[in-house]
This record gives C-alpha cells, sequence and structure tokens, in this order.
C-alpha cells in the first residue's frame, strides 16, 4: 500500500457504512464529522499527538467517523495496534462490525490480506507473516487489565461516562499503552452522564490542563435535525434559545418533536 494516503479521500472513496435506513452506502461527512477531522488533520499537519475528547449529541456520527479514520490508518499502514473500547458488549459488537462491513465492502485491489476475523479482532497479515501486521481489536469496559498488555496506536474509547468499573483506573492502562508520539490517535467520546470522570476530563481539557482538545457539537449543528415548521407560537424559552443559537423555526419545531416523543420524562434540549 502507499504511504501517506490522503484519509478523507480514503473515505470518500472507498468506505461504506450502514445508514439509519440499513441501506449501505458511501460515507460523507457531515457538518460535526468534517469540523471534527479538521481537528485531527490540523494535529497530524502540525506534527502533534492526537489527543481528542469529545461532548456530543447522540446520533451525529462521531463513533461512525472514528471507526472510519482509524480503519483507514490500520489497514493501509505497516505494524499498526488499534483498540476500540466500548461502554457495553452489544455496542462493542455494533462498532466492529462496523470496521468488518468497511474491510468487506473495500474494493479487492485495495484490501488488506486478512489473517484472523472474529467476534472482536481483525488482524491484516497473511500466514506467512508478509503481510501489514496491523490489527484493530475491539474491547468492553470493565473487562479486568484492557489494553494493559498491548502497544497500542489508536485508541478510541467511545461512551466513556458510562463504562463500567473503575474507569479511571482502565483508562490509567489504557493510555500508558500509548506513546506519546506524533503517529498516534487517542479519541474519547461520550454523551453528558452527570458529575462523574468523564465531566472531570471534560473540564480538564477545557481549562488546559492536559492535551486532549475539546470539541463540544449540540444537536443543532447536524442540518438533518428540523422538521417543516407548522405555525405554533414560540415560548419565552424557546424565543432566548433562537437568539442565542441562532436556530431557525424548522430547528425549534424538530426540538419540540424530539422533547415530546423521545423523552419519557420532561427533558430539556438547550
Amino acid at each position: 500500500m502507499k504511504k501517506n494516503i490522503n484519509t478523507k479521500k480514503y473515505i470518500e472513496e472507498y468506505v461504506k457504512i450502514r445508514d439509519k435506513n440499513s441501506n449501505i452506502i458511501r460515507l460523507k461527512f457531515n457538518e460535526p464529522q468534517q469540523r471534527y477531522y479538521n481537528t485531527i488533520r490540523k494535529l497530524k499537519k502540525a506534527n502533534k499527538p492526537v489527543r481528542i475528547i469529545i461532548l456530543k449529541a447522540r446520533q451525529m456520527g462521531f463513533s461512525t467517523a472514528t471507526e472510519a479514520i482509524l480503519f483507514k490508518e490500520t489497514a493501509t499502514k505497516t505494524n499498526i495496534n488499534t483498540a476500540i473500547v466500548a461502554h457495553k458488549e452489544d455496542s462493542t459488537t455494533n462498532l466492529f462490525n462496523m470496521s468488518k462491513l468497511i474491510y468487506n465492502e473495500l474494493p479487492n485491489a485495495i484490501k488488506p490480506e486478512k489473517k484472523a476475523s472474529n467476534a472482536y479482532e481483525l488482524v491484516f497479515n497473511n500466514k506467512n507473516g508478509t503481510g501489514l501486521n496491523s490489527k484493530i481489536k475491539c474491547m468492553t469496559a470493565g473487562g479486568e487489565g484492557i489494553g494493559r498488555s498491548d502497544t497500542i496506536n489508536n485508541l478510541h474509547l467511545s461512551e466513556f461516562a458510562f463504562w463500567q468499573g473503575d474507569k479511571k483506573q482502565t483508562l490509567l492502562g489504557l493510555l500508558q499503552a500509548v506513546p506519546n508520539n506524533s503517529g498516534t490517535i487517542v479519541i474519547i467520546e461520550s454523551t453528558a452522564n452527570g458529575f462523574e470522570y468523564f465531566k472531570e476530563l471534560w473540564d480538564n481539557a477545557v481549562e488546559g490542563r492536559n492535551d486532549f482538545i475539546p470539541i463540544f457539537v449540540g444537536w443543532n449543528e447536524l442540518q438533518e435535525y428540523q422538521m417543516p415548521y407548522t405555525g405554533f407560537k414560540l415560548t419565552k424559552e424557546e424565543i432566548e434559545l433562537q437568539k442565542l443559537y441562532n436556530l431557525t423555526l424548522e430547528q425549534l419545531t424538530w426540538r419540540r418533536w424530539c422533547i415530546a416523543n423521545n423523552c419519557r420524562w420532561r427533558c430539556r434540549i438547550i
């Protein structure tokens, strides 16, 4: 494989995903995904380790974008170890299935040899050991000693705020497995879950007390979250939100629908 392959070009030409309607389509970055990718690109151009923490709304596509980026990094380079850690078993399976789908849909001309594929690991190599010798491994948080025996180049920690067990100790072990080199990537992403260790990490990143670049993305940054305006009168809160976040009437209509239909109790969306 060629070195220094353009990541976005690779993804948009070759990476296929399952969309919300269960169709297999090429991945095209949406607005939040593009902003996220630009941050990674900027850090790489500066020859810095990529360290990003994401506080997100649901269904923004960050896990999808991360899997695509890390797949490219693993499937086009030699001796790369990529680790994906999710908060529960079914999420681990879903993220790994995404990597397997990407691999299966690659054109044969650029598909690396695959030595192994099981429930949680893709190994790009051959029986003679002359292939890429790179792998993607998925794990579930809460398992004892996950990642401690490996040297990890790329690390994706999904829904960190919802991890079970001692997440602080688990994170410590995982981060110590990643060299502080310019070619490494660590992505921590989660929706909010009150006052816990993810919030502490996020606050430290915002205050510049660690090397993680904080990315916050609200639901209003995704263009698909809008519905036709039905003419209702805005509440005082909606008027304030409209001014504060420059929301359209179509976005406020979606917000009303989401609160009425997707929340089991009264909830507030910015």
